[in-house]
Order: structure tokens, then C-alpha cells, then sequence
């Protein structure tokens, strides 16, 4: 049996106007390491590898990798599905820093105070959450002052995976920043717990500031290794999902 593995890497980019994005600044380091790691220790073993990144992300080169390039989370939201219904995934290792929130609408603050006070008797949430006045079909002027930018939740795209694809085996990765260890690994089994992942890395930032990006690799509750660095941390995920197979 040779495997099919999906890898999402680097972050996503969710449009404000025609030029303008809020990014994330994840470079994708960690997944091409995990990905080349899966090369290096299981060439014979992988049919293909589908690296699901930002086109700016660092990336791996191998013929039996192939590149699927993604801008937003819609983006990413749409490669997940199509690849995980028309394709039988072995693995999943979700490492990429996936935006919480994307663009609802880009107004002024005098063109939403104008549609409150134009509309007295209707609730102000209500309005704000409502509005048409929108900026973003267009480049939004550099001289255009009070701009408001109201924000949505994205789709949990972790949360997708083993509903569309029971049987994949599923790496996630939590990152939180300056928080004790054992803040980390709740937070960590509590995403696993709900998304029914088979291993979560937790991360802090303040590790990765340093330089020794030290990370929890969590089987259960309490039950878990710790890496030390990405070639440790890609390491020891290759280990515990191809050698334990």
C-alpha cells in the first residue's frame, strides 16, 4: 500500500480591497521540513504528497509532491474538500496558520453613522451587522479617512477533515503565545478532543522567538513528546504516524 498525505502549509490571505490583505506571517518552514522528512525516510512508501500552501510559502521539491496553491480560506476551504472526497487521504498534518477571521465589509465611519441615523427605529447591532455600504469591489483610496473594517469568523477547516474523510489519520497544531506548558497541552487536547485528531502539536510563540521553536506532540491527555526543534518536530510526526502504522 503506498499512502496519499495532504500538507497545508505557510498562511492564508483574506482580501480587504483589490490590492490590499491581512495576512499571516507563517513562512511554511515547518511543513516543507515535514514533508521532505516524509521523502527522505518513506520515498517507497508515498504515492503522492498534495501541499496545500500560499504562494509565497517555502515549498519542497519532489516529483511525488504536487503543489496545490491556495490565496484565502475559501481557497483552502475548496482544495480540502475536493481533495479529501475524490481522493483516498491516509494522512492530513494541518500545519498552517489558517486566518480566524476574514472581511465582512469595508465602510466609512460617516457612512455607517449615516445609516444608524437614518434608521432610528431599527436596533444599531442589527444595522452594523447588516450593511451594504461596502469599499472592497474596488482599490479603496489612499485619501479615504475613518474606515471601518468589520471582520467574520472563517470555517474551522480542521473541524472539516475527519467529517468528510473519517479514516485519515489527522496531525493538527495549535500555537499559543507565552502561556505555561500545561495552559499549552489543555488547550492542545481540547483541540483534539473536538476535531478527533490522532496527534496535536502545541506550540508557543514565545519558543519560536527564540529560536528553539520547542514543541508538544500530543497522543492523549497524558501522554505526550517534546521536540525540539522543526526537524525534530517533523521527525518525530513522520515517526508516529508511518512506524506505528
Amino acid at each position: 500500500m503506498k499512502y496519499k498525505i495532504i500538507i497545508t502549509a505557510g498562511g492564508t490571505s483574506e482580501r480587504i480591497d483589490n490590492v490590499r490583505k491581512i495576512t499571516n506571517s507563517s513562512s511554511g518552514k515547518l511543513g516543507c521540513t515535514i514533508a521532505n522528512k516524509l521523502i527522505e525516510l518513506h520515498e517507497e512508501k508515498i504515492d503522492k504528497i498534495y501541499y496545500i500552501c500560499s504562494k509565497n510559502s517555502i515549498k519542497p521539491n519532489h516529483e511525488r509532491i504536487e503543489i496545490v496553491e491556495i490565496l484565502d480560506t475559501q481557497d483552502l476551504e475548496i482544495a480540502v474538500r475536493n481533495l479529501l472526497i475524490y481522493n483516498d487521504i491516509n494522512y492530513f498534518i494541518h500545519s498552517m496558520a489558517v486566518s480566524d477571521y476574514t472581511v465582512d465589509y469595508v465602510t466609512t465611519a460617516e457612512s455607517l453613522a449615516l445609516n444608524i441615523n437614518n434608521n432610528p427605529d431599527k436596533n444599531v447591532l442589527d444595522l452594523i451587522c447588516s450593511n451594504k455600504d461596502n469599499l472592497t469591489d474596488s482599490k479603496i483610496s489612499s485619501n479615504q479617512e475613518n474606515l471601518i473594517i468589520k471582520l467574520k469568523k472563517t470555517p474551522k477547516i480542521i473541524s472539516l477533515i475527519k467529517d468528510i474523510s473519517p479514516n485519515t489519520y489527522l496531525v493538527g497544531f495549535k500555537l499559543l503565545d507565552n502561556v505555561s506548558e500545561q495552559n499549552l497541552i489543555d488547550t492542545a487536547v481540547k483541540l483534539k478532543e473536538k476535531n478527533n485528531c490522532n496527534l496535536v502539536v502545541a506550540n508557543d510563540l514565545e519558543n519560536i522567538r527564540k529560536g528553539n521553536h520547542k514543541a508538544f506532540i500530543i497522543r492523549t491527555s497524558d501522554d505526550y513528546v517534546i521536540a525540539s526543534c522543526k526537524e525534530d518536530i517533523a521527525e518525530k510526526i513522520v515517526g508516529e504516524m508511518i512506524e506505528n502504522d
